[in-house]
């Protein structure tokens, strides 16, 4: 493990623990045991690293890349039917360019809504996949260029949803608390109950960019009746 003082970073989580919430570990301290690696495009890089505020974390660095992590026992939603996770960013994908003056200038002017410049410092996927059917997908990202809020389908089977947005401070830790089933019925208007996976990725290949960022612990949420 690299132990690396991460400076800068604040805590600004955004959800308070309940005493009567269940809280079910996937990721804890950026250990990847039970995750599996991915990868569509060239090399992510993960490194665990120490942030002063949360302790151990994963940071992820991508350069033309599009590669992570995917936990792959399946979560039934009936039992555990909210996801909490901790994430920040460090720099929003961008590419560069050389200007007139020979310098180069980074140029983030990509619409991140379409397949083309579908490129995130931080997303969470989950999903179903289907022995017959088409698999399906949610993700939930910090977007560069919409407010927190936002949603939009990249295809009719896969929705993003902007968590964060442009006006919340990067290097500041957030955290994120989303009800997977409602989310799946107002993007797919389907039920669920389980879904098979959770990954995380950050990826910059579709603008032949960079981008980068932190992911800290991610739990399942399991309200106490």
């Amino acid at each position: 493990m690299k132990c690396l003082l991460v400076a800068g970073l604040f805590f600004a989580a955004s959800v308070t623990q309940a005493d009567s919430n269940k809280l079910v570990p996937i990721l804890k301290e950026a250990d990847l045991t039970e995750w599996v690696s991915f990868n569509s495009k060239g090399l992510t890089l993960y490194d665990r690293v120490m942030d002063l505020e949360q302790g151990v974390v994963l940071r992820a660095e991508s350069h033309n890349s599009a590669s992570g992590y995917r936990y792959g026992e399946s979560i039934d939603l009936t039992g555990t039917p909210e996801l909490q996770w901790q994430w920040t960013v460090e720099s929003f994908p961008h590419y560069k360019q050389v200007g007139e003056d020979g310098l180069e200038k980074p140029i983030t002017e990509f619409n991140e809504t379409h397949a083309s410049g579908d490129d995130f410092a931080v997303r969470l996927t989950v999903g179903q996949t289907k022995l017959f059917g088409e698999n399906k997908a949610l993700h939930y990202v910090w977007s560069s260029q919409s407010q927190a809020g936002g949603s939009w389908p990249l295809d009719a089977h896969n929705h993003v949803f902007a968590v964060n947005g442009r006006e919340t401070s990067t290097l500041r830790w957030q955290t994120v608390k989303r009800h997977i089933a409602n989310d799946w019925q107002k993007a797919f208007g389907e039920t669920i109950k389980q879904v098979d996976y959770v990954a995380i990725m950050t990826d910059s290949e579709n603008i032949n960019g960079q981008a980068a960022g932190y992911y800290g612990d991610i739990v399942l949420v399991s309200p106490s009746h």
